[in-house]
């Protein structure tokens, strides 16, 4: 399993072609194996910027964008995955819970490993619920919404590494950020 934290974009090729994403994205962002076929790692200055440039080059190859790069997802922090997983994200939520107040947001977590151990739609009714009851306890409110939402809180479960992110609409608006 990879041990660097210094991520911030998980990036996912299709079938087959991590080979070439790697070399097409290799101006960009260098991108580094997971232990998941087709899950890349990277990091870049600037989130915003990066997530330009790859559009930039898709734009240009439409072979990168039809059959190389199936998908990036932005993250602002890394960590270790703790054995009570519920309580170290519910605990990290509440950093984000200031910028999500007066927005409407939903949580996405997709995981890779941990198979019957950890079920990725149950940890988002949790995370939900853990950012809504923090909000409310700083007396703010946020609504829940899986239309068009102002942020989606991003959770990247890969092995024992965590990504979490809010990814903005306007990031969304890139081809490639799917949730």
């Amino acid at each position: 399993m990879f041990a660097r934290l210094d991520w911030n974009l998980v990036v996912t090729a299709h079938g087959g072609r991590r080979h070439d994403l790697v070399r097409a994205l290799r101006p960009i962002v260098t991108l580094r194996r997971t232990g998941y076929a087709e899950v890349l790692v990277g990091g870049v200055a600037d989130i915003d910027a990066g997530l330009a440039a790859i559009a930039e080059r898709a734009a240009a190859d439409p072979v990168l964008a039809s059959e190389a790069l199936a998908r990036v997802v932005p993250v602002e922090r890394t960590l270790r995955r703790a054995a009570d997983i519920e309580v170290q994200l519910g605990a990290e939520m509440a950093a984000f819970a200031e910028r999500l107040a007066g927005r409407s947001f939903h949580v996405r977590v997709e995981r890779r490993g941990h198979r019957g151990v950890l079920a990725s739609d149950s940890l988002e009714r949790f995370l939900g619920g853990a950012i809504t009851a923090e909000l409310e306890a700083r007396g703010a409110v946020a609504t829940v919404t899986f239309a068009d939402p102002d942020l989606i809180v991003a959770v990247e479960i890969i092995g024992d590494a965590i990504g979490l992110g809010l990814v903005t609409r306007a990031q969304r608006r890139h081809c490639f950020v799917r949730l």
